[in-house]
């Protein structure tokens, strides 16, 4: 779960960040914001990862093509607004 939430929100996010930035900013800025984003956004994904499980109890497969459909649902509706 960790590495499919790495590789497809975490990435994303990441170069949003970079976007209104110059040249110059984006170049010196880059290697702290990639640092604090990595760190942050990994403790965000196992804080939530854990209430989840603390709250719903083991989650099983079911229980959790169910949250990936509603997440996904949410990404299509939010792509959706911003084009």
């Amino acid at each position: 779960v960790m590495k499919t939430l790495e590789f497809s929100v975490r990435r994303m996010l990441d170069e949003m960040v970079y976007v209104p930035l110059d040249f110059e900013s984006r170049f010196l800025g880059k290697e702290v914001i990639g640092v604090l984003g990595y760190r942050f956004g990994k403790s965000a994904a196992s804080l939530a990862l854990s209430a989840l499980t603390s709250s719903f109890g083991t989650i099983g497969l079911r229980e959790l093509s169910y949250f990936t459909n509603g997440a996904a649902s949410v990404w299509l509706v939010a792509a959706w607004k911003l084009s």
